[in-house]
């Protein structure tokens, strides 16, 4: 079998779409999908596989038992070895999903990758099988679960990175970059998803919480009064911090249902999503998308796509602005398709090189 490392929660979108497209490029590479095992944080969402296994850790970034039980998991990997290295011992290769994002520039943030995250690294890094992370965005890595992750990143046989930051901040011989998996899917998909005719009315919302947020709530609602029939859209739909629809419920904002609803019930649309992978997935329905970035990881992907002038700082992007881009995108969305095509054969040939090296690692070795 081959074993699938951290795994997140399908309840958000980006996350379960992120899943489904490592399965893809694994069967692209020859390994069938029944020989894959899921590691995630919440398993009970990924019903639809067959092999899925609880990660140590908690998907809803809140105090619970299950940190104290990943802190005791994590406590006996250093001593004795942990349950994910016992299942990690029948794997014949091991591939983390593509679209995670290692950062420890906060104390809260170091807590989330030694506790959701850290026993998988170890168990990778010292595994006598292949080790491939899909590509990810890493860093800025401070303080000593920031060192561990460094040195721990360092022993994996090859970790695609999905930005250039994150490239320059970790040179090394098993770093490689590569767009993110949700970009090489569009490249992928791109002539039969676009509709380049300016027929677009309304315009989808995807907000979240931020931390240091400022007036960044100040600014998507100053953004929602300035664009044509706007409608709030969920992403992420859980317990916890990480819910959308409770982030709009705090802000007395009402929504219309899932990205994916909203999507397929206003055909004419742009969205504006302050989620990467909501922006993304939005394009690959055939919507512009306009994304209000918070991470390196963001203007890494607009950059790939070569549409960098439609991503912003969510934190500080010009709410005039961003209404302009949404009325050119709705009026003629021309020239920002054309970008995209442009884009195409760069993208696929980034997806074919590193499906090449999946197989070259997992099946022909």
């Amino acid at each position: 079998m081959y074993l699938i490392l951290h795994g997140f929660s399908r309840r958000n979108s980006g996350d379960g779409l992120l899943v489904d497209l490592t399965l893809e490029a694994l069967e692209a590479a020859g390994v069938e999908r029944d020989q894959c095992h899921l590691l995630a944080l919440d398993p009970d969402s990924f019903a639809d596989l067959d092999h899925v296994h609880c990660a140590p850790g908690e998907p809803a970034a809140q105090m619970s038992w299950r940190l104290a039980k990943a802190a005791g998991e994590l406590a006996s990997d250093f001593l004795f070895g942990s349950d994910v290295e016992m299942l990690a011992r029948k794997a014949r290769g091991m591939i983390a999903v593509g679209g995670g994002y290692l950062v420890t520039d906060s104390l809260t943030r170091q807590a989330g990758v030694l506790l959701n995250h850290m026993v998988q690294m170890r168990v990778a890094s010292r595994a006598q099988v292949p080790t491939i992370y899909l590509p990810q965005s890493v860093g800025p890595l401070h303080g000593p679960v920031g060192a561990m992750t460094r040195n721990l990143i360092a022993g994996i046989d090859r970790f695609y990175l999905r930005d250039d930051i994150s490239m320059r901040e970790l040179p090394g011989p098993n770093f490689r970059r590569c767009p993110d998996l949700a970009v090489m899917k569009l490249a992928r998909e791109l002539p039969r998803s676009v509709d380049a005719e300016g027929t677009a009315s309304s315009t989808i919302l995807v907000g979240r919480a931020l931390p240091d947020d400022g007036d960044y709530v100040q600014r998507l609602e100053t953004l929602s009064a300035k664009v044509d029939q706007p409608i709030w859209a969920v992403q992420a739909d859980m317990t916890g911090p990480r819910s959308d629809r409770s982030f709009y419920r705090e802000q007395g904002w009402t929504d219309g249902g899932s990205l994916s609803q909203v999507i397929e019930q206003n055909p004419s649309s742009v969205v504006v999503s302050v989620r990467l992978h909501g922006a993304i997935a939005s394009l690959i329905a055939g919507r512009p998308a306009i994304h209000l970035s918070y991470e390196r990881k963001g203007w890494g992907a607009y950059e790939d796509l070569g549409i960098s002038e439609f991503v912003h700082d969510a934190r500080c992007f010009d709410p005039d602005l961003v209404a302009a881009q949404t009325r050119e995108l709705q009026i003629s969305p021309g020239r920002f398709w054309d970008a995209i095509a442009a884009a195409v054969p760069r993208l696929k040939s980034h997806y074919d090189d590193m499906v090449a090296d999946l197989r070259a690692r997992l099946i022909t070795a």
